[in-house]
């Protein structure tokens, strides 16, 4: 079994010293499989908790990946401009800034719902797809979440409520079994919030966008998880990842809310309730 390193590797001496395997199999006493971890096929753990009928999933998206449209340091500011900040489904020229936003996103979260991108993309999100959302509606609700929060510097955690759910022979999920769900994505980005109230010893100050001027922590929290750059970074940058983590969920804890007071997320206190 390959760890993230080898595994994102994806060929070379590497892969060949640590995921791949001759096993015996039936009459194929030969036969070369390829082992990887978990986000061969799932990025977010969200599937297997689906297959075991979880009513509440929450997930962390970590890192956002679409090329040639999105790498490791694409942040949301990034999506949020190219989005124009488009926050209301009467806007006419909705369905436009939805296009853009959706060309950022990663297919390996949008591939649950149906929507795999328009490049190739080296993993099996062709075998994720199990929410029903046949006109976006869905990806369209999170569009319109997400860049409500970053306009208000909050943290991105949005709650998806009474997903429906469709076969899937892959994952062994069959509709007629399995509840609606209620799906709380956190996108892990930098809210201005946070980095207002980091002390400017540590910051050296923030951009625009709430990203901070300090180069040590400039791409925190869009570390590259590839395993060569995970090796350099210093205890200081992980630190700062887990004290942006724990401020989320204690900002969300009672609900987040947009710039005019409506409630956005209405908090992991009502969800652990």
């Amino acid at each position: 079994m390959s760890t993230n390193f080898p595994g994102s590797s994806g060929s070379g001496l590497p892969a060949e010293f640590t995921a791949k395997r001759k096993i015996g199999m039936n009459n194929c006493p030969d036969m070369t499989l390829r082992f990887a971890d978990g986000g061969s096929n799932d990025l977010m753990g969200i599937l297997p908790l689906v297959q075991r009928n979880v009513k509440n999933i929450i997930s962390i998206y970590n890192f956002n990946q679409n090329p040639p449209y999105a790498d490791f340091t694409t942040t949301y500011a990034d999506i949020y401009k190219a989005s124009s900040g488009c926050k209301d489904l009467k806007d006419p020229n909705f369905n436009y800034h939805f296009t853009e936003w959706l060309k950022l996103m990663n297919p390996r979260l949008t591939c649950l719902f149906g929507y795999f991108g328009i490049k190739k993309i080296n993993v099996a999100n062709i075998l994720n797809h199990v929410f029903w959302d046949p006109d976006q509606d869905v990806l369209k609700e999170l569009m319109v979440k997400f860049n409500t929060l970053y306009e208000n510097g909050q943290p991105l955690i949005a709650e998806l409520k009474d997903l429906e759910v469709i076969d899937n022979p892959f994952w062994g999920v069959k509709a007629e079994q399995t509840q609606k769900i209620n799906l709380t994505l956190i996108y892990y980005n930098m809210p201005k919030k946070f980095s207002e109230q980091v002390p400017l010893e540590v910051s050296g100050g923030i951009d625009e966008d709430g990203m901070f001027l300090n180069p040590e922590f400039r791409s925190v929290p869009h570390l590259s998880p590839d395993g060569a750059n995970a090796l350099f970074y210093s205890r200081a940058q992980i630190n700062l990842m887990g004290h942006l983590g724990s401020w989320m969920v204690d900002q969300a804890w009672d609900g987040l809310k947009s710039k005019d007071g409506k409630v956005v997320f209405e908090g992991f206190g009502k969800i652990f309730k």
